[in-house]
């Protein structure tokens, strides 16, 4: 089970072996927060999420890693930032959202496939299979964690895990650039011959894609029948039920939310007539397992992971992934599921949630809650509106053309195709994700046609976010998302401008140099004193910086052609050339005809 701190322990899964680095990544995930996905790259690097990261070494993070990550999510289920940083221009390329594989189902996995090489290129990958979406939810779940390396011939147990990761593309809204869906095409070829190593006691794993266009249904009633059953999932309905636990209902565990049970206990009570039936205990001690001392602990709030085992004498069979007890996730949403398959005293019901077992501390049995009242106009209203965002998102391709005026920068979006229609008395507006006050009304049954005010570079954004709103009674009915749009006429120099406006000071200048250059984190020559937040340009205080340059051009002379693009555009303006330290020029123009002279002689 993952422990509540999910940025640290989910990105520590991410962290490459040692003596390895990544060389491309794909994930899967129904939601997305933004900001929790610029956090993927700085793992990839090697960052420690102790503290909060900077922005500057969130950006050189990025920099470096963004091009070896593909993210495809459920369009129209990316969360709005209230805050939304101006860094999120850094994986603008990473974000794939897709589309639903069918009316009123949702593309749902969770699945991270990782390539990593050492310094002589030889890979080494590992697959993660969570319950976890791509956010900062502090909630249960699980994750299986397999390493592996090829080891001759193609084996037909890594097929479905291959083609699920080689149909990525082909459910996205926006196609991907060739470059990246080659890079995706790769990975699943290189996939085949992969051995994992299998956790103690689990005999063989094997895969299941749900829902994929074209793909085999999955056979839940098979997969799951046993002597004994058990199911975790947060989010249960009677029909799944019934066909999970009808062989021996005697015999069957079911692990759910408190108001998951109820609303199933109100409706179809008779499901769960003869089950052990367990949620969460609200009393149990569930802190993260890493807070310290007298440091804030972080609590895990609600059931979140959905794990199924099927018992059959000495043999068990768990199921770890992204599907949920519902008929939607386990025949018509897109899902993917890992089967491990090894004996009962490891992998069984009792094992998992046995009087001893350590999971079990943290539940009790079920017992049904008072009726709440329920405004099922609103519900509805609600479930209507998420629709109506999904359809939008999906349904037809944004674009964002940027063209310049004498008052800066304006951006018009657009659509291909005509939106669908809006539920009665709904509205619809959009605006840009950095600027969600300035809104704009979009009209049911037509294109996108929008010019949005004028603004400065670095406030040019492809993410837009539309919001649905219903008045049902006196309550707002509400549902927004971010929309990825394909961004055309916005120069190469934005970059530039949002990566100085994370360099204010001198301070955080030099600790930009230091990470370029790549030394912060190995070696103590940054110039001044260690958290005074004093830096020294003084004749008798540059030798510090003199040497950092010249290392750089001998060791990573590119980090000099990156550091001359933001010193050109901090140069632009009055307030960038102060932070700029007194003396810069004395030992950066030098190192920078260094560099020239280098890029000559190559050529």
């Amino acid at each position: 089970m993952l422990a509540p701190d999910t940025r640290a322990l989910l990105l520590d899964a991410l962290r490459p072996p040692p003596g390895h680095s990544l060389d491309h990544a794909v994930a899967t995930t129904f939601t997305l927060d933004l900001e929790t996905a610029l956090m993927v790259p700085l793992a990839f690097a090697g960052f420690r999420f102790d503290d909060q990261p900077d922005p500057i070494e969130v950006m050189e993070g990025l920099r470096g890693m963004g091009e070896r990550l593909d993210v495809f999510c459920q369009a129209g289920a990316i969360g709005v930032a209230r805050w939304p940083s101006d860094l999120l221009a850094l994986v603008e390329d990473v974000i794939h959202p897709v589309r639903r594989p069918r009316p009123g189902h949702i593309f749902h996995p969770k699945v991270w496939v990782l390539r990593f090489v050492d310094r002589s290129d030889e890979p080494a990958y590992r697959l993660l299979v969570l319950s976890r979406n791509l956010t900062p939810d502090r909630s249960w779940d699980t994750i299986l964690w397999l390493d592996g390396r090829p080891e001759g011939e193609p084996r037909p147990g890594n097929a479905p895990l291959a083609r699920f990761v080689a149909a990525l593309p082909r459910l996205a809204v926006t196609p991907l650039p060739p470059a990246r869906r080659a890079a995706v095409a790769a990975l699943a070829d290189e996939l085949g011959p992969v051995v994992w190593d299998l956790p103690a006691g689990v005999r063989e794993a094997r895969f299941h894609s749900i829902g994929l266009p074209g793909s085999p249904p999955f056979a839940a009633d098979g997969h799951f029948e046993g002597d004994r059953v058990l199911a975790v999932s947060p989010f249960i309905r009677g029909g799944a039920i019934r066909r999970l636990f009808q062989s021996h209902p005697e015999q069957a565990v079911l692990v759910s939310r408190g108001e998951e049970l109820d609303a199933l206990h109100a409706h179809d009570r008779d499901v769960l007539e003869g089950l052990d039936v367990y949620e969460l205990d609200p009393t149990a001690s569930l802190a993260s397992d890493d807070a310290e001392g007298d440091s804030p602990q972080t609590f895990l709030t609600r059931l979140h992971a959905k794990l199924f085992v099927a018992e059959r004498g000495r043999q068990a069979r768990l199921f770890v992934g992204s599907a949920n007890a519902t008929d939607a996730g386990l025949e018509q949403n897109v899902e993917f599921l890992c089967e491990l398959v090894g004996p009962a005293a490891s992998l069984g019901v009792e094992a998992l949630v046995g009087d001893d077992a350590p999971f079990r501390k943290m539940l009790t049995p079920y017992v049904p809650s008072p009726p709440e009242e329920r405004d099922e106009e609103a519900i509805t209203a609600g479930r209507a509106l998420e629709d109506l965002i999904f359809d939008i998102a999906a349904g037809a391709r944004f674009d964002t053309k940027v063209t310049r005026h004498v008052d800066g920068w304006v951006p018009s979006v657009s659509t291909d195709t005509a939106l669908p229609r809006f539920p009665d008395g709904t509205s619809v507006t959009l605006a840009a994700h950095n600027r969600p006050a300035e809104t704009y009304s979009l009209a049911p049954g037509e294109p996108v046609q929008v010019e949005l005010s004028p603004r400065e570079l670095g406030d040019i954004t492809p993410f837009l976010q539309v919001t649905a709103r219903l008045q049902v009674g006196r309550e707002v009915i509400e549902r927004s998302t971010v929309i990825c749009s394909r961004l055309h006429g916005a120069p190469e120099e934005r970059f530039r401008e949002i990566l100085a406006r994370q360099v204010d000071t001198p301070e955080k200048f030099m600790r930009l140099l230091a990470l370029l250059i790549g030394f912060a984190a190995r070696t103590g020559t940054e110039t001044g004193a260690a958290g005074d937040g004093t830096w020294s340009w003084s004749p008798g205080g540059g030798e510090g910086v003199l040497e950092l340059l010249a290392r750089a051009l001998s060791e990573r002379p590119e980090s000099i052609d990156h550091l001359e693009a933001i010193v050109e555009r901090l140069r632009e303006s009055p307030t960038g050339r102060t932070v700029l330290p007194h003396g810069w020029d004395d030992v950066w123009l030098p190192a920078l005809k260094a560099r020239r002279s280098m890029v000559g002689d190559a050529s």
